[in-house]
């Protein structure tokens, strides 16, 4: 009897794994959809033309405006490199937010090194939604500014980005 119930115990717990496993990968499905039907705040191509870069999100919080990008597949089996690194001259003139005439430069970090991915290749296929993401953070331009533009290397110029306050 003690057998026939540790056996049932471990049925029953196999199955409520397996359905715990199935549902979230479920959502898991769902949740990567609706990322990639997300309509984008603004959009630009890639100079080699494999992706469109496209604004998800453009958050300020305190004093920090993070951006988040990520790059619609064009072409099929095309890799890109948007950047190697950042030079203290690509930092200076490449890498900005423009808010009405004032320019902010990405944050950095204790060790002067710029809050945003240190370079940046996308694998575009036309079968993947996605090819490839980008992020960086600014000084959060004053309350009033409703909306920036966003320049980076390898990209066109991303305009009219509205901001979210959080």
């Amino acid at each position: 009897m003690v057998k026939v119930t540790r056996i049932a115990t471990t049925v029953c717990a196999l199955g409520a794994l397996l359905a715990t496993t199935g549902l979230a990968q479920t959502a898991f499905a769902q949740t990567q959809a609706e990322t990639t039907s997300v309509a984008p705040l603004a959009t630009g191509l890639t100079d080699g033309g494999a992706a469109e870069a496209q604004v998800v999100e453009a958050v300020r919080a305190g004093d920090v405006l993070t951006i988040k990008l990520r790059f619609k597949p064009l072409a099929t089996n095309q890799l890109e490199r948007i950047y190697d690194s950042i030079s203290q001259d690509a930092y200076e003139n490449s890498f900005y937010v423009l808010a009405g005439n004032k320019k902010y430069l990405l944050l950095t970090d204790s060790s002067d090194k710029p809050l945003t991915n240190p370079n940046l290749v996308i694998k575009a296929n036309k079968d993947s939604p996605i090819a490839g993401s980008w992020h960086g953070r600014f000084p959060a331009p004053p309350k009033d500014v409703a909306e920036v533009s966003l320049t980076i290397p390898g990209v066109e110029t991303l305009d009219a980005i509205k901001l979210t306050d959080r």
